[in-house]
């Protein structure tokens, strides 16, 4: 129920509450207010407590705040946000309320800065990057630093990591606030601690994450291709991006084309299908496939009918078995143990799961199948021989596709879903028919 009327006390118990709440949690609320309730929130705010929250909001509440507010509110908000907030907004924002606010609201000392980031494509490292941050020359003292932290007008979270580079601007390291304020009488070159990595503007924005991860990084340093510092991404930002990759992997493992970025309640089911459907179309016509091989040896299954029954087994195995390796490649890719160049590698490694993995399958399979059906020891020979390569070679195809995609630029996570299935799915049926022509004498 929305309340219309706020006494004087009610106002300043709202206002305190609201100037203490987390911004997250603010914006959460915000998402389900009404237009009213939000715009006298937004009165009640600090600038900086509604920066915050506004930068956290989704793209609909963002609109329907920019509409509400007027001139001189927008230009305050405007005011408050980083560079990159402000881009990350623009790129929300319809065609004609960009132009606006680029305008007549972005001064002329952002506008060149928000242009540049609003040129780097897409979910690259330039897209997501702060061009907020505090470096000084390697030859000035501790006190001089200290100095230029006192006149910053930067957030004091940005001021943890001082960015140290040498006479050319080329980025040398970085040394931590608390110790210039610790020991103001060394130099900086005590104090410095060297640079384990840094990252390239139009690097995939995953890269952030995978150092962040790897080097357990404050913030990782973007440099140009002189090794000049022109921006930082903080290690709550990798956070942000482990967890956006993390629902595009899963949607990619399972087939799912993920086109918007609703809640899922809110979402229209039309939507959801056609983002699900490309896949399962997809399957359907590589299904023919395995429709052909089935009709090609129809000879062999006429002859065995008993067969028939063990070809799901088989091809759930199969795909099972190259999931599994699939997914464990990914991560190793992902985590930075592995690259193109070990392939052959990988594939003589899953080799030798497959057949460890194989033949424990081969033994528990054949127990079953002497205990359970009445067949004969031919078809037992057949089923448990074919189980045992599709096991060997679902591992080694499953091992080596995610490498094959990383080196041709694809998602590997496409490789661990339907793909991979129908893939070995094929394999599996041609290696059942052989195997028992040869068995069977078919």
């Amino acid at each position: 129920m929305v309340k219309e009327r706020y006494n004087l006390e009610e106002l300043t118990t709202l206002q305190e509450k609201i100037n203490a709440m987390n911004p997250v949690d603010l914006a959460e609320e915000f998402n389900e207010l009404s237009e009213y309730e939000i715009i006298l929130r937004i009165k009640l705010l600090s600038k900086d407590h509604l920066a915050d929250t506004f930068a956290l909001l989704n793209k609909d509440k963002k609109i329907q705040i920019i509409e509400a507010l007027s001139d001189k509110n927008i230009r305050s908000l405007i005011k408050e946000l980083d560079e990159d907030e402000i881009v990350d907004t623009l790129q929300e924002l319809p065609a004609n309320m960009v132009r606006k606010l680029m305008q007549h609201f972005v001064d002329d000392k952002r506008r060149h800065a928000i242009n540049q980031l609003l040129g780097y494509p897409e979910e690259s490292v330039g897209s997501i990057m702060s061009v907020n941050f505090l470096s000084v020359k390697i030859t000035d003292n501790p006190k001089e630093a200290i100095s230029r932290v006192l006149i910053s007008d930067l957030d004091a979270d940005k001021l943890e990591q001082i960015w140290i580079t040498d006479e050319s601007l080329i980025l040398a390291g970085y040394v931590n606030l608390a110790d210039l304020l610790k020991n103001p009488s060394s130099s900086m070159e005590e104090l410095l601690h060297p640079i384990t990595s840094s990252v390239y503007a139009t690097d995939d924005q995953e890269v952030v994450a995978k150092l962040a991860y790897k080097y357990d990084l404050a913030e990782i340093p973007v440099t140009d291709s002189e090794g000049r510092l022109i921006g930082v991404v903080p290690a709550e930002w990798a956070i942000d991006i482990l967890h956006e990759e993390y629902e595009e992997d899963i949607a990619n493992i399972h087939g799912i084309k993920e086109t918007h970025k609703e809640p899922y309640l809110k979402q229209s089911a039309f939507t959801m299908a056609k983002d699900r459907t490309t896949w399962l179309v997809i399957c359907l016509i590589t299904a023919t496939v395995t429709g052909v091989i089935i009709q090609k040896y129809e000879a062999v299954l006429a002859a065995s009918v008993i067969l028939t029954a063990y070809i799901p087994m088989l091809m759930d195995s199969g795909g099972n078995a190259g999931s599994q390796a699939s997914t464990t490649v990914i991560r190793a890719l992902y985590a930075g143990e592995l690259s193109y160049k070990e392939i052959f590698k990988v594939m003589f490694k899953e080799l030798k799961v497959g057949i460890y993995a194989g033949v424990a399958l081969v033994i528990v399979n054949m127990i079953r199948i002497f205990l359970l059906d009445s067949v004969s020891i031919q078809v037992n020979l057949t089923v448990s021989i074919t189980l045992l390569l599709t096991i060997i070679l679902s591992k080694i195809i499953g091992g080596a596709l995610p490498l094959i995609a990383d080196r041709l630029k694809i998602d590997p996570t496409i490789m661990a879903g339907p793909l991979i299935t129908t893939i070995v799915d094929t394999f599996v049926l041609i290696i059942y028919f052989e195997v028992a022509s040869f068995f069977l004498g078919l």
